[in-house]
Order: C-alpha cells, then sequence, then structure tokens
C-alpha cells in the first residue's frame, strides 16, 4: 500500500492513524486488521452493513460491460472533473470494481486513491485493476478498502483531494468530513430517461423522478454546486452485452438470471438504448 493511501487511512474503531507491518495494518490503540490475501484491507466498522455488496454475477457481468468502452464517456467525464489542485488522495466510496477511480488516478499519476465497498467480489477485481497510463499495474497507488459507506469511513478528516460517487449511495457528512477544504465532489447520477428503451422494454427498475431534488437536498447543507455537464447519447449492443448491462444493476436483484436472458432474447437486434447521465462537481461549504 503506498504511503499516501495509508497516510490517508484511519482505524475504523478509534479513527486514529494505521501504520502498516508487512500484510497487517494496526493503530496505536492496538486494533489491527490483516490484509485479505488478494490485497484489501479489512476496516469495517462496528456494526457496518455487509448484505447490501455485489454478488460475484453482478460484478462479473459490470466489469465484462464496462470493458466495451459503452460508457467511456462517463468514465472520462469523471475523470476530468476530479482534477483538483488541492492535496489529497482520491476516494470513491461504493468503488464496485474499481473502474472509475483507477480513471481517475490515470488522469492524474501523482494521486493515490482509496476504493471502499461492502463486496468482497468486487474488491478482489479492485486490486486487480490496471493503471492504463503508468507503467506496471496499479499496485501501491489503489488501495481497496472493506467498509461500509453509511457508516463512518475509515479515512482521515480532510484527506481526500477528490470524491467520487458514482451510481451510488452518498453519505453527505462523511462525504464533508473527509474532504479537503479545496477538493472537489463529483457526482455521477442517471438522467431520468437514462437505458429508457430497456427499462421499459424488460421491466427493469426506473430511475425516481425526485432523484435529482434528493441528490441536491442531500448534499446542498455541506456542499455548493459548481459545474453540471449532462452527458447524452444513442448506444446499439448486442444480446451478450445488453444482458450484461441489465444484469450488473439492481434489476439483477429482483430478476433470476434465467429471466433475464430470456427477456433480452426476446428484443429485436440491434438492442437500442440512450445513455442520459450528469456529471455534477461540488465544493465544501465553509
Amino acid at each position: 500500500m503506498s504511503l499516501p493511501a495509508l497516510a490517508a487511512l484511519a482505524c475504523p474503531n478509534c479513527a486514529a492513524g494505521l501504520s502498516q507491518t508487512e500484510r497487517r495494518l494496526h493503530c496505536p490503540a492496538g486494533h489491527s486488521f490483516d490484509l485479505a490475501r488478494q490485497g484489501y484491507a479489512p476496516l469495517l466498522a462496528p456494526g457496518a452493513n455487509t448484505t447490501t455488496g455485489d454478488t460475484a454475477e453482478q460484478v462479473a457481468a459490470r466489469e465484462a460491460f464496462l470493458s466495451t468502452g459503452v460508457f467511456d464517456a462517463l468514465t472520462d467525464a469523471v475523470a476530468r472533473a476530479s482534477r483538483t489542485d488541492a492535496p489529497g488522495v482520491v476516494v470513491e466510496p461504493g468503488c464496485g470494481t474499481g473502474h472509475y477511480l483507477a480513471a481517475a488516478l490515470d488522469a492524474d499519476e501523482s494521486r493515490a486513491g482509496i476504493g471502499l465497498d461492502t463486496s468482497k467480489y468486487a474488491l478482489r477485481r479492485a486490486c486487480r485493476r490496471p493503471l492504463r497510463r503508468a507503467a506496471g499495474t496499479h499496485e501501491g497507488r489503489l488501495a481497496a478498502v472493506l467498509a461500509d459507506a453509511w457508516a463512518r469511513l475509515p479515512v482521515q478528516d480532510g484527506a481526500a483531494a477528490a470524491v467520487l460517487n458514482v451510481f451510488a449511495p452518498r453519505n453527505a457528512e462523511e462525504i464533508a468530513r473527509i474532504l479537503h477544504p479545496r477538493g472537489s465532489l463529483v457526482v455521477l447520477t442517471p438522467g431520468q430517461d437514462h437505458l429508457r428503451e430497456l427499462v421499459d422494454a424488460l421491466s427493469l427498475l426506473s430511475v425516481d423522478p425526485a432523484k435529482p431534488r434528493r441528490t441536491t437536498d442531500q448534499l446542498a447543507a455541506a456542499f455548493a454546486a459548481e459545474r453540471t455537464d449532462e452527458l447524452r447519447y444513442p448506444i446499439e449492443l448486442g444480446r451478450e452485452d445488453a444482458l450484461n448491462l441489465v444484469s450488473m444493476g439492481p434489476s439483477a436483484r429482483h430478476r433470476s438470471p434465467e429471466e433475464l436472458a430470456a427477456a433480452v432474447d426476446r428484443l429485436p437486434l440491434p438492442i437500442r438504448a440512450t445513455v442520459s447521465a450528469t456529471v455534477a462537481t461540488w465544493r465544501r461549504r465553509a
């Protein structure tokens, strides 16, 4: 684990700083945490909820779909928005496989990153994620951490130069605590008609019309909106990519794999849909 990432981490039990001895993290109070064999750090706060993490099947579907490049415009927009002159690391609660976090680190090779998630399957992928523009792999620059985004994050106060919130719930109070005063919060949210064609054809979970207002209400007390960019473009998919797309999201928890596959098989080719999303940058209020 890189020194910047290690210095930014905090003990989930007492919030003290952590040190590393071989494959163990420990704090001055004597709390210790053995790194998992796959490389991630288990830093769950007491009482943390780990039942909402993505399944192995969802993670595999997400990795396969994101590798197609269909969402590259979203990935690039998040990476651009994460650039800041604030000191610190890039933190992504709910990082999944680390796809967006790695892109942000590609955009600034001087940064280390911390990805937090409750899915061990996702974190195993994050630990292996390569950084495209860096020599070799991400080892030492991207620290994967098992942690609950709704509990106290195992990150030091003000240690984050940027926090990424990508299609994920957000704990505004904790994000404000860990974000540097000059840092940026980058929020990627789906538009009302995001993948509408697939949602309607397959009876998938749709975006709540009140979601944009709820997001603003959640953040407005601690953050000021700085910039908002709308992204919208058509896509055409084959059956395999379409199945991976619908299998990686929350709808996969409500339909069996066989049901989803049968529904996708009934769609005419090519399978057309619209990507619609908003990338918003927020600053912490004084």
